[in-house]
């Protein structure tokens, strides 16, 4: 992963990270392509295997990952392509 940051926001405290209700008979998680597909459609998404915290958009253009509390450019790795434990995800306010 490409450790130049592109912005420094840590999350709040008052938001935490929800998977997207999934629709009836559909699995909530999917395969890196079509992750891709919702990265392109405007959606974040993360992985099962990662941390409540992490996860993934496209910013500024480009492909960006949300970890230890910085959004830094993200340079995918087999790991993350052959992964199908993706799902989308939005950030929730929580009081």
């Amino acid at each position: 992963m490409d450790e130049q940051v592109i912005e420094s926001q840590p999350m709040q405290a008052n938001e935490i990270l929800t998977p997207i209700p999934r629709q009836q008979g559909k699995a909530i998680t999917m395969s890196f392509p079509d992750a891709m597909r919702e990265i392109i459609r405007g959606k974040s998404i993360a992985r099962i295997s990662w941390a409540n915290k992490d996860y993934c958009l496209l910013k500024d253009g480009w492909l960006t990952v949300y970890i230890n509390d910085k959004f830094q450019k993200w340079l995918v790795s087999d790991g993350d392509m052959e992964g199908q434990d993706w799902f989308v995800i939005e950030v929730k306010q929580i009081n």
